[in-house]
C-alpha cells in the first residue's frame, strides 16, 4: 500500500493509490531540500569543472564548425569577396578563429559558475524526474528502506502471531461476541505501529534491558548513505540530466542569447581591420546581419557537442562521493528524514488501515466459528 498501485485505483471515496505515488511531488521536494541544505553545495560543485578542460574537449568541433559556418556564411552572402580574399588572409583569420574559442568556453562557464542557481533549477529537475517517472520515486525508497519495508511485513506476522496467541488463551475462558472482531482491531493497530515506532526510534542508541537498541533505519546509516547517493548520482543528477536541465530549462534562450554575444565578440576581434573595411564595402547593415547570423548558428552548435563532456563533468563534480560523504555524516535526527517523510503524513492511515484489516480478519473469524 505503500508502493502500489502507482495511479489512484477504485472509485471516488472507495479508491487508493500507493502512499508514494500519491505525494510524489512533496517527497521529491522534500529530498531537494534535505539536498541542498545538508548534502550539496551546487555551486562549490560546479566550480570543481575546469574551463580550460571544457575548452580542451569542445574546442576541436567548435572550431570545425566554427571554419565551417563562417567560410559557408561569407561565400554565400558575398561570393565575389570570398574569392577575391588571398587563401594566406583565410589561414591567418582560420587561426584567430581558434583561438577565440576557448576565450567564448571560459566566459560562458564564468556566468554559469556566478549565477548557477538562475541557470539550473534543481528543486525543478528533481522534482520533474519523479512526476514523470513515478517508479523512480518507489526505486529509490525501496534501495533506501527496503530492510525497514521487510521488518514492518515479518514484524507484522511475528508481532500479530503473538498478540493472536494471546487472544487465543483468553478465547479458552472468555468468548464474547465482541472478542474477536474488537482484539482483531487492536491487535492490526497495535502490529504497525510497533513495527513502524521500531524503525525510528529511539534516534540514539538507547539501553533498554539487556538490549542496546536503535531505530533500525538509524543503525543502517552508513549502507543507506551509499545507496542513495549511487541512486541520485546515476539516476537524477547525473551530468546529462544537468547539462539538459541548463539546456532546457526557463533561462535556456538567455543562455544562447549570452553565448551569441561572446561570439559575436569574437567575430568583431578576429576580423579586426578587415571587419572595418568589410563593413564600409557592404554596408552596417548587412554587416550587422552577417554578424548575427554566424554568431547564432555558432552559438547553436555548442548544445549539440555537450554529449563530449558527460563523462568529464560526472568525474569532476563527484556527487556520489559527496553525497555519501555528508550523508554518513549527518546527526540521526538529520538522517531520519531520508525515510521518515514516507510515512510522516500517512502514517496514521497506515495504521488505521492496519487497524480495520485486523477487525475484518476478527469478524471472519467469529463468522467462521459461529458456522461450525
Amino acid at each position: 500500500m505503500i508502493f502500489w498501485p502507482l495511479k489512484r485505483f477504485g472509485w471516488k471515496a472507495i479508491s487508493w493509490q500507493g502512499v508514494l505515488p500519491a505525494n510524489v511531488d512533496r517527497m521529491a521536494t522534500i529530498c531537494v531540500g534535505l539536498m541542498t541544505s545538508k548534502l550539496i553545495d551546487e555551486q562549490a560543485i560546479f566550480k570543481r569543472i575546469e574551463p580550460g578542460k571544457i575548452a580542451a574537449l569542445l574546442g576541436p568541433a567548435l572550431e570545425e564548425h566554427a571554419e565551417e559556418i563562417v567560410e559557408g556564411v561569407l561565400a554565400r552572402r558575398f561570393p565575389r569577396i570570398w574569392k577575391a580574399v588571398p587563401e594566406p588572409v583565410w589561414e591567418k583569420t582560420r587561426l584567430r578563429l581558434r583561438a577565440e574559442i576557448p576565450q567564448i568556453i571560459e566566459k560562458m562557464m564564468a556566468d554559469l559558475h556566478d549565477d548557477l542557481g538562475h541557470f539550473l533549477n534543481l528543486e525543478s529537475l528533481v522534482v520533474n524526474a519523479f512526476s514523470n517517472n513515478r517508479m523512480l520515486l518507489n526505486k529509490l525508497f525501496w534501495k533506501c528502506g527496503s530492510s525497514e519495508f521487510k521488518f514492518i511485513e515479518y514484524g507484522g506476522l511475528i508481532f500479530g502471531g503473538l498478540f493472536g496467541f494471546v487472544q487465543m488463551l483468553i478465547w479458552i475462558f472468555v468468548q464474547p461476541i465482541w472478542f474477536l472482531p474488537l482484539t482483531g482491531v487492536a491487535v492490526g493497530w497495535a502490529t504497525n505501529w510497533l513495527a513502524l515506532k521500531m524503525v525510528f526510534e529511539p534516534l540514539e542508541p538507547t539501553k533498554i534491558g539487556p538490549v542496546n537498541w536503535q531505530g533500525l533505519f538509524l543503525r543502517r546509516q552508513e549502507e543507506v548513505s551509499e545507496a542513495y547517493a549511487e541512486f541520485f548520482a546515476t539516476k537524477i543528477l547525473h551530468s546529462e540530466a544537468l547539462m539538459n536541465s541548463i539546456l532546457e530549462g526557463p533561462t535556456a534562450e538567455q543562455l544562447i542569447e549570452l553565448l551569441k554575444t561572446y561570439v559575436e565578440e569574437s567575430v568583431d576581434h578576429v576580423s579586426g581591420a578587415a571587419g572595418t573595411i568589410a563593413q564600409l564595402t557592404v554596408g552596417t547593415s548587412k554587416w550587422l546581419d552577417l554578424k548575427s547570423e554566424i554568431s547564432g548558428r555558432i552559438a547553436m552548435v555548442v548544445p549539440h557537442e555537450l554529449g563530449k563532456l558527460q563523462d568529464y563533468v560526472s568525474e569532476a563534480i563527484a556527487l556520489e562521493d559527496e553525497l555519501g560523504r555528508n550523508l554518513k555524516s549527518l546527526s540521526p535526527a538529520e538522517f531520519e528524514e531520508v525515510l521518515r517523510p514516507v510515512f510522516r503524513e500517512d502514517e496514521s492511515t497506515l495504521i488505521a488501515v492496519g487497524a480495520a484489516l485486523g477487525g475484518v480478519a476478527g469478524l471472519l473469524q467469529f463468522l467462521l466459528m459461529a458456522l461450525l
